[in-house]
């Protein structure tokens, strides 16, 4: 082997865990997200959510400026591009206050169950909107991930509804993303730039008619914090928040396999898991295991069908110089 092949080697074994490293990083820090809510549990979910949006808007377009990459507003003249991103950008926003809701009222745990559902709804929404086809072990995992959720529907009663609304936002804003075609980092500008100004149009209606967050109250933590001014330091952390694991995970998604992508992501739901039952408190019931149980086996049926495809594109891939040194 030659000393350039070697060299190429150990850059492309660098490459692969600098982008593993970046992916855990943002799946770790969505992971342990819902600590951040739960110091903020003292103000209503919607307006934490408004303060999100403004905050993260800034955050964005910050980091737009400082890798000098500010030619995103030419996206203004496109009409199918403000449809495409409002609608994007609305959707991320549902995604996100009902994730803010959930995890400071005791829901935490159906947050997790919703994230572990959102690669199976992406694959049926494949299916349905771009008329991909099921593997056989997507359609197993399908229909395991169905059965868990029946079961919990029939056992549990409504609370589904949380993971539901998690799972099908997240999975949905992803379909319209990609429908969309648009360059990533100006398309999340201007995404952060449109639901910004939502956010301060929500903001200003609050200030006059501050009765309207009171719609959905705040469901006040033992870690609350309730002084002004840390308060504030928090809203607007919330920006730091949102764009430093998009970044991580744009870093990654240009470093390691989208295979690899996929396992990592359950990081974060599994954190959401362990700090339900183990530090929050939350019941895990016998509902709660049997779905979880039955999504999990449909993860690992999709795995496993990953890892072979993988094993034998590597070796179709081996055998080809042989073949062509023939």
């Amino acid at each position: 082997m030659s000393e350039q092949a070697v060299a190429e080697g150990e850059s492309e074994q660098r490459t692969d865990r600098t982008g593993f490293l970046q992916g855990l990083g943002c799946y770790l820090l969505w992971g342990v997200m819902p600590v951040y809510w739960k110091l903020l549990s003292a103000i209503p979910a919607f307006e934490v959510l408004a303060w999100r949006m403004v905050w993260s808007c800034a955050a964005v377009i910050a980091l737009c400026v400082l890798v000098k990459r500010t030619r995103f507003l030419y996206l203004f003249r496109d009409p199918r591009a403000v449809r495409t991103f409002l609608a994007s950008g609305l959707i991320v926003s549902c995604n996100w206050g009902v994730y803010i809701w959930a995890a400071n009222s005791g829901h935490l745990l159906q947050t997790s169950i919703g994230y572990y559902l959102c690669p199976l709804c992406s694959i049926a929404l494949g299916m349905i909107v771009f008329k991909e086809r099921l593997t056989p072990m997507q359609k197993i995992a399908t229909a395991l991930a169905a059965l868990g959720v029946g079961y919990f529907i029939v056992a549990n009663g409504g609370d589904i509804w949380i993971a539901f609304a998690l799972a099908l936002t997240f999975s949905v804003y992803g379909a319209v993303k990609k429908k969309g075609g648009y360059p990533a980092l100006p398309g999340m500008a201007f995404e952060s730039l449109l639901t910004g100004l939502i956010g301060a149009v929500a903001l200003g209606v609050g200030a006059i008619a501050p009765w309207i967050w009171q719609i959905v109250p705040a469901t006040p933590d033992a870690m609350a914090v309730t002084g002004p001014v840390a308060d504030m330091a928090l809203l607007a952390g919330c920006g730091v928040l949102t764009a430093v694991p998009l970044l991580l995970f744009s870093a990654a998604a240009n470093r390691v396999s989208l295979t690899v992508i996929g396992f990592i992501q359950y990081v974060s739901p599994t954190i959401a898991l362990v700090l339900a039952v183990a530090f929050y408190g939350e019941q895990f019931t016998l509902a709660h295991g049997i779905c979880f149980a039955l999504i999990w086996l449909g993860i690992a049926a999709i795995g496993v069908e990953a890892a072979l495809n993988s094993r034998k594109k590597k070796a179709i891939a081996n055998r080809v110089p042989a073949d062509g040194a023939m």
